[in-house]
């Protein structure tokens, strides 16, 4: 970022130094000569912080791989989430909060846990039972405020 912030200043300062030179050319031929000169000059200082260029400067701290994973793990999770609320409404096990964990391994996601919070009205066994027997999936069970 430095480096921008120099480059910049360089060309600024370069700019109103060309301005002031060109306004005090002569007329005729020996101004045309001076404009050249300033041009070349305006032309310099854009090459010269180049000069200090390192391409460390810029290097961007992304890593493409935790992001990609980061991405699918949380796709997963709001899948299964999903997956799980369509289950509980389907079999009349309204307001229930489900949470899911997932971690990915190479090419394997892994569900490493759900938990399901439900009304104290509904069985915390029956609700349990739909959930394995609909998706296979063990989830934790408990009534909100627990």
């Amino acid at each position: 970022m430095d480096y921008i912030k120099t480059w910049t200043f360089c060309i600024c300062i370069t700019l109103i130094i060309s301005v002031i030179l060109s306004i005090l050319a002569p007329k005729g031929t020996m101004g045309k000569f001076y404009k050249v000169i300033i041009s070349t000059f305006i032309f310099l200082s854009f090459l010269y912080p180049l000069s200090d260029f390192n391409i460390a400067d810029f290097k961007l701290d992304f890593d493409f791989g935790s992001e990609y994973t980061n991405v699918v793990e949380d796709a997963a999770k709001v899948q299964i989430e999903n997956a799980v609320e369509t289950v509980l409404d389907e079999n009349k096990v309204y307001n229930s909060i489900v949470s899911a964990i997932v971690s990915q391994n190479g090419d394997e996601l892994t569900i490493n846990s759900v938990k399901i919070s439900v009304a104290d009205s509904y069985s915390v066994e029956e609700v349990k039972d739909i959930v394995f027997k609909e998706l296979g999936v063990v989830a934790e069970v408990k009534h909100i405020g627990e």
